[in-house]
Parts: structure tokens; sequence; C-alpha cells
């Protein structure tokens, strides 16, 4: 940034007098906080247009959306495979519960640490975190390692997921619909790769390969980001606040972050624990769980109250409620309607309609397909304009998807398909508008990684929950309707109770080496218990959409509140202009002057 250009001195003055001020106490020439972000927005940045380096750091962006799909869709894809060759483990699904766990923390932590130091190291240090963690899973030889590999996914993938926040600020504002909506578009790299892990083991019977490929993936983004993506760097920030990484370091919110650790970490493992490996009721599930959500809420207050210099979340954040909070909320909603399906959807289609892993993989990009799709839409939602009633159709559509999908059957997986679709196409134009919407929502654009943070961690850390929820709900209903599902289609064979027992554990287990050991076994007895099976799970499936149901019924009252984009904020002013496209700027303005 010029400190020439009247405009930006003004701008920094006022970013230092937030800063050094009551973040809550709004600037007072401003008779309302979205007049104070709009004034800032047309003030701030430079009109440089869309560049090439511009445009090749933006492509730069969408390679790490890429390279951290890869690390959150194709384990999961093939977690029963990997159990199986490497298990059985009860403790499997940590594999991608970990992600979670990592991404929640730090997709905010990266936001907030790059807000202040820097973007490009801490994008670089994500890329090279997730080469080592395909390394470690390339090479897992336990569950237990899997689980280390996802852990490592996670963290590197916290710090990639900044791009959604990223990639809107090296772009003139009036271009952030339509470079967000390509962004999301540009991951159907990533989004066909659960069909390339299915055919994978197909043919080869290694699911190694499919890590392998991530690797060579990983690797070739290190490489574009490191070629491609200079925003400005902490000299240039240094010109603006005027202070050392010394003591921006000792000013930094130090107790927020040891309480944002310590209660997501605390909050999601309990989570995790309840239902699976220990009773909702015991005390080794409700103690993280309940300690993790009173640190998180003592975190609220205390960076809402306690005067820091540097805080993690800083309040001035949330002064546009309307504009920036309440597109969160929304956000979280969506994406837990989202993860009910994200859930469900793999284990019911692989379940009751998939017949071998090429079919299988096909199953599995019904989700895939919907998000892609749903980039295209949003990259036309300044055109559409009225991005409230986007977003507020989009839920209420999601919504009753979600609610017929508990009407699914085995025999019509056609309609199946066409909701999923439909439901993951809808999040898809949620999120991604919420995306700009928070972006949109801050005073201080200098903020936007940590605002995107934000909105990250509230959604994972809702996606969690919701995993929690779903999963136990589904798997209770079909642990006490598995039994009797299966008695009643083997009634007419008149099997001993003894027989039957064996029966009933080796349907659970479902798979060819289970019902080997069950005595007296035929061809016919195998399908009428495999048929309980499904009837058995699909039962449990559909309470779960039910319950989801409820949850989209409140994000459809909670977007309504959301406000659609002043069209004053699309202007042709950059925020993070490219290192080379600042010093062409600072050359043709010394020229001028001269």
């Amino acid at each position: 940034m010029d400190p020439s250009n009247k405009d930006t001195v003004s701008h920094i003055d006022a970013i230092e007098s937030a800063n050094n001020s009551d973040h809550d106490v709004p600037l007072k020439h401003y008779n309302s906080a979205n007049e104070e972000i709009v004034a800032h927005i047309q003030n701030s940045g430079d009109e440089v247009g869309m560049t090439w380096r511009s445009i090749m750091a933006a492509v730069s962006m969408g390679m790490c959306y890429n390279a951290y799909l890869f690390t959150l869709l194709i384990p999961p894809a093939i977690l029963s495979y990997i159990n199986a060759d490497l298990g059985p483990d009860p403790r499997y699904t940590w594999i991608t519960i970990s992600w979670n766990l990592g991404g929640a923390m730090f997709v905010t932590i990266g936001g907030r640490l790059s807000d202040i130091f820097g973007r490009r190291w801490f994008f670089m240090a994500g890329a090279l975190t997730l080469v080592l963690g395909s390394i470690v899973s390339a090479t897992g030889q336990s569950i237990n390692q899997m689980i280390a590999g996802g852990a490592i996914f996670g963290c590197g993938s916290g710090f990639l997921e900044m791009a959604f926040g990223a990639v809107q600020e090296i772009v003139p504002t009036r271009y952030r619909h339509v470079t967000i909506g390509l962004f999301d578009a540009s991951s159907v790299i990533a989004q066909i790769m659960p069909l390339v892990a299915w055919v994978i083991i197909k043919y080869t019977t290694n699911w190694r390969i499919a890590y392998y490929v991530m690797i060579g993936f990983q690797v070739i983004n290190l490489v574009m980001l490191f070629f491609f993506y200079n925003p400005p760097s902490f000299k240039e920030k240094n010109l603006e606040h005027g202070r050392s990484k010394r003591e921006l370091l000792r000013d930094f919110d130090w107790i927020g972050l040891f309480l944002f650790i310590a209660g997501c970490t605390l909050f999601i493992v309990g989570v995790s624990w309840g239902g699976s490996l220990y009773p909702w009721t015991s005390a080794t599930t409700l103690g993280p769980l309940l300690v993790g959500a009173v640190t998180l809420v003592g975190l609220g207050f205390y960076e809402a109250y306690a005067k820091i210099k540097e805080p993690l979340f800083p309040a001035r954040l949330f002064r546009a409620k309307r504009h920036f909070t309440v597109p969160m909320l929304v956000m979280a909603i969506g994406g837990m309607q989202y993860y009910s399906n994200a859930t469900l959807w793999p284990r019911l289609s692989q379940l009751l309609y998939a017949k071998d892993e090429i079919s299988k993989g096909l199953y599995a990009e019904v989700l895939p397909l919907g998000s892609v799709i749903g980039g295209f839409v949003v990259a036309f939602s300044k055109k559409i304009g009225y991005q409230r009633w986007q977003i507020m159709g989009a839920v209420a559509l999601q919504t009753a998807c979600v609610g017929a999908m508990s009407t699914a059957t085995i025999d019509n997986p056609v309609k199946s398909i066409i909701l999923t679709f439909l439901i993951s196409l809808c999040t898809s134009i949620n999120l991604l508008n919420g995306m700009v919407l928070v972006g949109f929502g801050i005073v201080f654009q200098e903020d936007i990684g940590t605002a995107a943070g934000l909105a990250g961690t509230s959604r994972l850390l809702a996606g969690s929950i919701a995993i929690a929820i779903f999963s136990n709900v589904t798997n209770n209903k079909y642990t006490t309707t598995l039994p009797e599902s299966v008695r009643s289609n083997v009634a007419s064979f008149g099997l001993p109770s003894a027989t039957l027992t064996k029966l009933i554990a080796a349907a659970r287990l479902n798979t060819a080496a289970a019902y080997k050991l069950v005595p007296g076994i035929t061809p016919a007895i195998q399908a009428a218990a495999t048929l309980g099976n499904k009837e058995a799970y699909l039962t449990g499936a559909h309470l779960s959409y039910q319950v989801a149901l409820a949850f989209g019924l409140c994000g459809v009252i909670a977007a309504f509140f959301i406000p659609s984009v002043d069209k004053r904020k699309y202007t042709n002013r950059t925020h993070a202009v490219q290192q080379k496209d600042r010093e062409v700027i600072n050359e043709k303005k010394m020229q001028g002057g001269a």
C-alpha cells in the first residue's frame, strides 16, 4: 500500500483507531455498520484489475481447495476397505474425525495469524503438511497410523481452507461472486476422486495407490503456491500498522488461542465419543463435551470484554450482525443438514443400491456433482441479485429434500439420487453465497482471513455435532431394528435360535466371510438376511433424515434475516494486490509524481 495515497493513509488511521479503541464502538461519522463497511470497501485497496498475476493467484487458491478436498473426500470413500485391510478396529472412524478436529481449529488460527503476518507462508506450511500427511497415510500399517495421518490432514487442510477468504481478496470486489463460484466449480478435480479411488481398488485391490496419487497432487499444489501466490507480505502490512513481529507476538491473544484449541478439542472429542466408543451418559463422554462447551462459551465472553491488543476474534467483526453473524449461522445450519446426507449417503447407497466397486464410486459422486453445479450457479449470483432470497430458497429446498429422503426406498435409487443431488446443490449455493456475504460483512477487509476462518470453524463444529447426532440416531435405530428385521425375513426357513443368533451377527457385518460361519447357510437364507439388514439400516436412516428436517426449519427462519449484497460494495478495487503488481503500481506512481 502506498503511504503517499491520502485515501490509504486515512484508511490506515481508521484501522489503527479501531485496533487501539474499544472495538464495540462504531466510528462516529457513520450512521450504520453497513455504511461504515461500504465506505471502507470503496476507499481501500487499489484499482489494478484482473492481471495475469491475480488470475494465476486465484488458480493457485483453486488448487489449494482441491488439495484439501483430496484429504476430505478420499479417506471416507474407502474407509471400510481400509478398516478391513488394517483392522478391524472400532476406532477406524477417527481417521476422518481427526480431520474435523484439526480443520476446525487451524482454519481460524491460520486465518487470524495470516491477517497479521501475511498469508503466503501459512499456505505453504499447509501444503507441505498435506504432503507429509499423504506420505504417513500411504505407508500406514495400522489404524493408529491412519488416524495420525488424518490428524495431519486436518491441520494442513485448516490452513488451506483459508482459500475461501483469500481468493476473494485477490480480485476486484465486483468479481467476488464469479470468482468464488468458479473456485468451487474447479473442485471437480478432487470431487471425482472417490470414483477414481474405487476404480483403483477394483483393478489393483491396493487402496494405497489412491494416497500415492494424493502425494503427487499435493506436491504440484505446493509448487503452484510457491510460484504464483504472492499476496502482501509482512513488510507491506508493517507499513499499515507500523509494529514489529516481536511487538505483535507479544500483544497476541495467547490466552484466547489456548481456550480456543482446548475448547474445540474437548468438544469434538466428546461429541465423537458419545454413542460410539462410550455411552452418551458416561462421564467419559460428558466430561470433555461439557468442559469443551463451557470453555468455548467462556472464550466468547473473554474476547468480548477483555482488553486485548491483538484479539483472536476481534469484536469489530460482529458489529454488523445481519451482514456477518447471521450468514455464518445459516451456513452452519445448512452444513448440519448437508452432513446428515454426507454421513448417511455413502453407507446408504453402497448397502442398498451399489453392485460393485465402480457403482460404489459412481454413487459417491452424487454429492460432489451437486457441489460443482452449485459453484456454477453462484458464479451468476451477482447478476441474479437478491442473495437473501437465493439463500433462503436454497435452504428451503434443501430442507424439503432432506425431509423427502425419509421416504427413500430400496427399489427406487433414482429418487434418492435426485434428492441427494439437490441437497448438495443447495448446500453449495448457501455456503458460497454466505462466504461472499461474510467477506462483504466486515469493516476492514484485512480481517477477511479471520472472518473466513470463523465461518469455517462454525461450519465444521456444527458438522461434527451433526455427524455425531445422525450417526448415533441411525446406528441406534438400526441396532434395535436389525434382529426383528432379519427374523421376519428368514421366518419361513425355520432356523433354530442358535443359528438365528449367528445369522443376525453375520448380517450386521454383511461380509461373505461372516455368512460362511453360519451353520447350514444357503444362498436363499443369505439373501433374505441381507435384505433384512438393508431394511433395518433404511429404517435408521429415515429417522435421521426426520431429525435433520428440524435443523432445516431453523435455517429457513434465520435466512430470512440475511440482507442481500449492497451493490455499492461491488467496486474495481482489489484488497490484496500481488507483490509484483504492487511494484508496478508504485513505479507508475513514482513516474507520475516525477
